[in-house]
């Protein structure tokens, strides 16, 4: 049977049609994961504590005064701010024994000064007390610790929690941002970045 010229034509048509469809190689989604943002340094899943018991204050005065309690408050509250163990003490420029006191206290966090304006009342056997720092401490084994929970919490690939290598063991920042960022590569490939910030409360993440 012959076929018409018509007919040639829509044959011819349909084979390039066939031909020039979408590559099933070029359209597949990638397998490699991006690149990270900078070499870094793997963090580890153990906890602060783990190793050197839980964080309390180790030089606060005599038990039993007021001045004592403040004391150790203090101090408490620098060690679950950093979220990790040292050997801790303070000194103030005043005593706290009776009446309302604002003193001007510095909480030794190993080697680092944490300065702190304190303010206390004291009346029969109830004492208040407030403490606002102006740094607070920024501890690499405690952000790593955060880090990889919250990479595992995302679907994270194994291995891929890294924060910067330039963070130190240890350090005081002033609240908010610090200049230290970490990541993690999701199952899919994509490279997560945040930035390591330190609040009153403890470490952050936020989006860089």
């Amino acid at each position: 049977m012959r076929l018409s010229r018509a007919s040639i034509g829509l044959l011819l048509l349909l084979a390039l049609a066939a031909c020039s469809g979408p590559d099933p190689a070029a359209t597949a989604p990638s397998s490699s994961p991006a690149a990270p943002p900078r070499p870094g340094r793997l963090v580890s899943s153990t906890h602060p504590y783990t190793a050197d018991g839980p964080a309390t204050p180790t030089d606060y005065g005599k038990p039993g005064t007021p001045h004592a309690e403040v004391m150790y408050k203090l101090q408490q509250q620098v060690l679950n701010q950093a979220g990790a163990p040292a050997h801790t003490s303070v000194t103030c420029n005043k005593k706290f024994i009776t009446g309302n006191v604002k003193a001007r206290c510095t909480v030794k966090f190993d080697d680092l000064a944490v300065p702190m304006d304190v303010t206390v009342s004291i009346a029969d056997q109830y004492l208040t007390w407030s403490a606002v720092a102006s740094v607070g401490v920024l501890s690499q084994r405690n952000v790593g610790w955060l880090w990889i929970n919250e990479a595992g919490n995302n679907n994270a690939r194994p291995g891929t929690a890294m924060c910067d290598a330039a963070m130190p063991e240890q350090a005081v920042f002033p609240f908010g941002p610090t200049p230290f960022f970490c990541w993690y590569t999701t199952e899919i490939g994509t490279v997560v970045e945040k930035q390591v910030a330190i609040d009153r409360q403890g470490v952050t993440f936020e989006k860089a």
